[in-house]
């Protein structure tokens, strides 16, 4: 049976709102279960990412059955970044797991010919223009034939990644990225017969609700996690922290200071201060996502660069390594205020899919120490990322796999 794309989109998003436990009913028992943490929503996915089969093979030298990995493809080139992307996306496909591809024009505009920041910027925002008129879908040939070869996998569709205003949004209501990641979805959707594609709003954690296309075409948000989304510091060439001590970042037990909407004595609205593990606008972000009944995959989380011990990455890594890895494991479980809002918020089951950045940054994106591209031992990249390198942030990470229902998990 042929479905229409009206009748396939709204089964593909009752599907994907059953599958994450989160379609739900006001006041019914279902809805109950859910906002208390039920055990009856399928299990959250770990994919490991990023790029190459370095990162799956890593875990896997210490774990098992993960559930996919995230890889690239480039607009501009109508390909995947590279033949190891590819050789990844396959080695996932073929044992049908799932599959994220970061679908980018943002990086390498097509037209883009060389220029600074601002330049590649304008030609960005210009391509988004471009994709909302409907062009460039033939760049998406090459990646619908390898979906269509593989209807057994699923595949995560980020259609351009960590988007913004500044290198999507052609005015201040953005209409261009909202009519292009519907544009690209309807075209898709058209094109496969597999049906195995969902399709992911990953933005900038400050700018999902001014950017966001619209229920009836996003499947899941997606949100990068590195350190100052935990209230870690990093380290690039000195300190950096989420906000400027000590006015909203306490130094000593590594949080940011945040006000949300409590009450005074008398019952009245009152600012009440208090430590947070996590930024606000991940943790609005997951709001947001659980109010519209959208999953949330962390399409990109991964360490940075903690401390400044040039080539060593076994100093206080090991420590703030696993400090990082509780806080990610919390964020998934989080109930408690949100920074400017009023009230308690149960944020318990919205993410349900964890991509984990498993390599060894120190050697660039993709994590191949072939000296081609190095990062320097005092800037934000500069980490080994691989979880066989850890301690107890390796047991905290198994931990965290058990004790929320993965699939995945440590030998």
């Amino acid at each position: 049976m042929h479905l229409t794309r009206p009748l396939w989109t709204a089964l593909r998003s009752l599907a994907t709102a059953a599958l994450a436990g989160l379609l739900v009913l006001p006041g019914s028992a279902t809805a109950h279960a859910a906002e208390t943490g039920s055990t009856a929503a399928a299990a959250p996915e770990l994919l490991l990412g990023q790029s190459t089969r370095a990162a799956w093979d890593d875990f896997n030298s210490f774990g098992q059955n993960a559930d996919g990995g995230s890889v690239y493809y480039e607009l501009r080139s109508g390909n995947w970044v590279n033949t190891a992307h590819r050789d990844f996306a396959s080695l996932l496909a073929d044992q049908g797991k799932t599959v994220q591809v970061g679908i980018s024009w943002k990086d390498n505009p097509p037209g883009f010919n060389g220029g600074d920041e601002n330049t590649k910027a304008a030609r960005s925002r210009a391509v988004t223009a471009e994709i909302a008129a409907g062009g460039h879908t033939a760049s998406l040939d090459r990646l619908l034939a390898f979906t269509e070869t593989h209807p057994q996998a699923r595949f995560k569709l980020r259609l351009d990644y960590e988007v913004s205003s500044y290198y999507h949004c052609t005015d201040a209501t953005c209409a261009s990225y909202k009519n292009a990641f519907n544009r690209l979805a309807s075209y898709l959707d058209s094109k496969s017969t597999a049906h195995n594609l969902q399709y992911v709003f990953h933005p900038v954690r400050g700018e999902f609700e001014a950017m966001y296309p619209g229920d009836s075409a996003v499947d899941w948000m997606g949100v990068s996690v590195f350190a100052h989304e935990l209230c870690l510091p990093i380290h690039d060439r000195g300190y950096l922290y989420n906000g400027t001590p000590p006015q909203n970042y306490d130094v000593g037990a590594s949080q940011c200071r945040n006000a949300y909407i409590g009450t005074d004595s008398h019952g009245n609205p009152a600012a009440v201060w208090r430590n947070f593990g996590h930024d606000a606008n991940v943790l609005k972000l997951v709001k947001f996502a659980k109010d519209h009944g959208k999953p949330v995959v962390l399409s990109e989380a991964g360490m940075m660069n903690f401390t400044a011990d040039g080539g060593a990455t076994d100093g206080l890594e090991q420590q703030r390594g696993d400090l990082w890895v509780k806080r990610l494991f919390s964020l998934m479980n989080y109930r408690g205020p949100i920074p400017n809002l009023p009230g308690e918020h149960d944020l318990r089951g919205v993410i349900r899919s964890v991509a984990y950045i498993n390599l060894d940054f120190r050697y660039g994106w993709d994590g191949i120490n072939d000296g081609s591209f190095d990062f320097a031992p005092d800037t934000t990249w500069f980490v080994d990322g691989r979880l066989s390198r850890y301690g107890t942030a390796r047991a905290s990470f198994c931990q965290g796999l058990a004790a929320n229902g993965f699939t995945a998990r440590c030998r």
